[in-house]
């Protein structure tokens, strides 16, 4: 008896070594990054393409993320889905990136959201309930508010010493059967060590795409609905218990009126933050959750659009060649002289960059402008004209390795 009471206790303190705390990164907009134990969970991957034909990721995520996210054996990478909006789930970059890891969603009432996965992956997701779902030792749960929506879901990811919740766009105030469900899934895990994720912001265009309200009438509506978010985020991290929340899924950008010359809607809210400090950290591009920092600060941090398409200007001037550079442009950025200049909006890029559209449509649709020195371009202009397509083709075939492995 007493060698089976020392085995039991050997077993558990070997045990204990090898269990880890949960490691957390913020990847951008509504996506962390976890990893426990070997073991991979991703949440709303919208890195690349446009959302609603018009949203952008502002910011954008760092290069190194991605660059460690697309370095995890597919076999170790668990991905989850909150709900079908566009920014939470990046078609182009499942389909050609996170095609063959295992996909989690909500059960909702249809199954829209699973048929989408399983054209993107080929094969059909599991789908998650209340009921615990284990992966490799890691619950998983997704609950819905029957209050807000039937399409949206609240998912809880705990290990053996952590919890997160991500909560996406669930900010209004939750009625007491769900805070019920969601401490009693939470009881096991120690308060300090319980992480609440939470929309803090505007997620649609109201008012600023309403011409009838001034820009006085649409600055008061936007300061009274960010005093409605944290006044519902931070009831609903009280009734958990909780001291401290952070914001997410608020990163993004899309072409305002040209009557609107104030700042964007996330910086806005960032103003608003600074001036109402309260409970909830607003979360950064690489952001470590547990030590509060940005691990790697080095030349390959930068923004994952800036890099993709400094790779692209890069490809079009090796295979072109000659003495005028070519140089892709964002509408924000400035000419620089004696270079052949390809403008167009952060939107138009993306849909270049995830092969939905090629650079005609700058080149010859009209859909941005070319700034040129004062000399005969036409043969350089075609030449990358005809790269347009062959362009297109690789980036269909390859994804986004035919820019990051490119020479």
């Amino acid at each position: 008896m007493r060698q089976k009471i020392f085995c039991l206790a050997y077993y558990i303190k070997q045990r204990m070594q090898r269990v880890s705390p949960v490691e957390i990164e913020f990847v951008n907009h509504a996506s962390l990054l976890l990893e426990e134990n070997g073991c991979f969970f991703l949440t709303d991957p919208w890195y690349v393409s446009p959302a609603f034909g018009g949203w952008i990721q502002n910011p954008s995520p760092r290069t190194t993320t991605i660059n460690k996210l697309l370095s995890i054996p597919t076999n170790k990478l668990n991905i989850i889905i909150s709900h079908g909006h566009d920014d939470h789930l990046d078609d182009f970059f499942v389909q050609k990136h996170l095609a063959n890891a295992t996909f989690y969603v909500p059960k909702f009432k249809t199954n829209g959201l699973s048929k989408r996965i399983e054209r993107l992956t080929g094969r059909y997701p599991i789908e998650l309930t209340e009921e615990p779902h284990y992966v490799e030792g890691v619950e998983l749960r997704c609950f819905i508010n029957p209050e807000f929506t039937e399409y949206d879901s609240v998912v809880s990811i705990i290990s053996e010493k952590d919890a997160v919740i991500h909560a996406n766009d669930n900010w209004h105030e939750y009625p007491p059967a769900l805070i019920n469900a969601l401490n009693n899934c939470l009881k096991s895990t120690p308060v300090d060590n319980r992480y609440f994720f939470i929309q803090f912001g505007i997620a649609d265009c109201f008012p600023l795409n309403y011409p009838s309200f001034d820009k006085h009438s649409a600055m008061d509506i936007i300061e009274t609905r960010f005093k409605s978010y944290q006044k519902a985020t931070t009831a609903n991290l009280e009734h958990l218990g909780l001291a401290k929340g952070y914001y997410y899924a608020n990163q993004s950008l899309y072409p305002y009126p040209a009557s609107w010359d104030e700042k964007s809607l996330y910086d806005l809210a960032q103003d608003f933050l600074r001036s109402h400090p309260g409970p909830f950290i607003q979360c950064t591009a690489g952001l470590n959750i547990k030590t509060g920092q940005v691990d790697d600060i080095s030349s390959d941090s930068e923004a994952f659009f800036d890099y993709l398409l400094g790779r692209l200007e890069q490809f079009i001037n090796n295979a072109v060649g000659g003495s005028i550079p070519v140089k892709l442009m964002t509408s924000s950025a400035s000419y620089e002289e004696g270079t052949v200049g390809y403008e167009a909006s952060r939107q138009v890029w993306s849909r270049i960059l995830n092969a939905e559209l090629t650079l005609e449509a700058i080149i010859i649709g009209g859909m941005g402008l070319i700034h040129r020195p004062d000399q005969n371009i036409s043969s350089l202009h075609g030449k990358v004209s005809k790269l347009a397509y062959l362009i297109q083709g690789k980036l269909i075939s390859r994804g986004l390795n035919f820019l990051m492995e490119s020479k």
